[in-house]
Formats: structure tokens, sequence, C-alpha cells
């Protein structure tokens, strides 16, 4: 392992999480093998979009377009922690969690599910929102920000539509005028405030990753 390269050790990691997840998550938390499969793809996907350094290639625009499409499947995974209250994990005298170790191997499962598909992704899409900024306005590095948040503003939509709508991103690919059309039917002031909470939730993840990045740094000053 000390000689993988740090993408490789990522690969790695969701291949074997993802065969895990198949082979041994039971019902009704088997799905999370295919959430957590499609959380990872825009991760595979950013790392390939580190090859190309020019932006008049058209492989690049293209591949940005569909890690863009897929990209809100990453945050997406957190939103299943919701279904750990099929585990009824509270006792039914006093309202205190329960020690079952199926209830806390379910947990952690999910947590760590969550975790590699919030975490990671969010490092991949700082660092496509770094590499579009150098392709396309060298001059001012700080767009990369404005990039991030609009970024991040449509994965929080994304998130709602397969939340509430049931939609994947295939979706966009396959049938994109009726996908369209779903979405123009969507808004309302609650839909709003999901997409700013969820938009707002994965600023302050990016924020914490940013300070955890410089804090040996500073600390060896």
């Amino acid at each position: 392992m000390k000689h993988l390269s740090s993408v490789w050790r990522i690969r790695l990691f969701f291949w074997v999480l993802i065969i895990l997840l198949k082979l041994f998550a039971q019902a009704p938390y088997d799905f999370m093998a295919f959430n957590t499969f499609l959380g990872y793809v825009p991760i595979e996907l950013s790392f390939h979009l580190k090859r190309f350094n020019d932006r008049r290639a058209l492989a690049f625009w293209l591949l940005l377009i569909i890690w863009l499409i897929f990209y809100p499947n990453a945050p997406y995974v957190m939103t299943d922690l919701f279904h750990l209250s099929w585990l009824h994990p509270h006792t039914s005298i006093n309202g205190i969690l329960r020690s079952d170790p199926v209830i806390w191997l379910n947990f952690a499962m999910m947590m760590v599910c969550a975790l590699a598909c919030l975490l990671v992704g969010t490092v991949t899409l700082d660092q496509t929102a770094r590499q579009l900024t150098r392709l396309t306005t060298p001059h001012q590095p700080r767009l990369r920000y404005l990039w991030i948040v609009i970024f991040m503003t449509m994965a929080s939509i994304g998130i709602y539509i397969g939340r509430f709508l049931r939609l994947h991103s295939i979706y966009l690919l396959f049938t994109p005028t009726w996908f369209f059309r779903q979405l123009w039917s969507i808004w309302s002031g609650r839909t709003a405030a999901f997409v700013a909470i969820m938009t707002l939730l994965q600023l302050i993840v990016y924020w914490l990753l940013k300070v955890c990045q410089h804090f040996s740094i500073d600390d060896n000053k």
C-alpha cells in the first residue's frame, strides 16, 4: 500500500466497500451497494479530468458535463442515514438507544458509505473547480470558489430530485426533455429551503476540510 498513489488507494477502498456491501448488506439496506457505486462514479470521473490540460479539448468539456450530472450522487448518500430509522434503535420503555450489535453494525456501514462519498466527493469537487478555473480564468484563481458554490447548489438540486422525485442521474442522459419538465415542476418555497440547507451543509463540510488540511501545516510553523 505504501507504493500506491492516493488515487489508487481511493479506488481500492471503494471497490472493496462496494463488493462487501453487495455480498453482505442485507435487506432493507441492500440498496447501499448501488447508491455507494453511484456516489463513487463522479469521484472516478474526476480522476480522469486531470488528464486534460487544454480548455480547447472537447473531451474535457464532455467529461466535465458527465461529471456534473453524476456528482449529486456523492453527497446524496448522506441522506440515506435517514433510513437508520428502519432499525427502530430506541427501546419502547424509556427511549434509550438499544445496544444490539446488528443496529450498530448497520450504523457503522451507513456512516462509512456516507462519509466516504461526501468527503472524497467534496475533495474532488474542489480539485475539479480548481482545474476549471486554471483552464478558463488562470489570472483569477479565486473564481474557483464561485464554481464550488455553483456546483454545490446544482448538487443540492440533484439531491432533491433523487430523494423526492426518485430520479437518477441516468435519466438526464437518456430522457433529457422529460427530465427537465420534471425539474421545472418541483420549485416551491420548501424546495428552495431544502436546496439552501443542503448547499450550506456542503459548504460547511468543505470549509472544515480546508481548515483540517492546513491544521498540521500551521502547527509545524
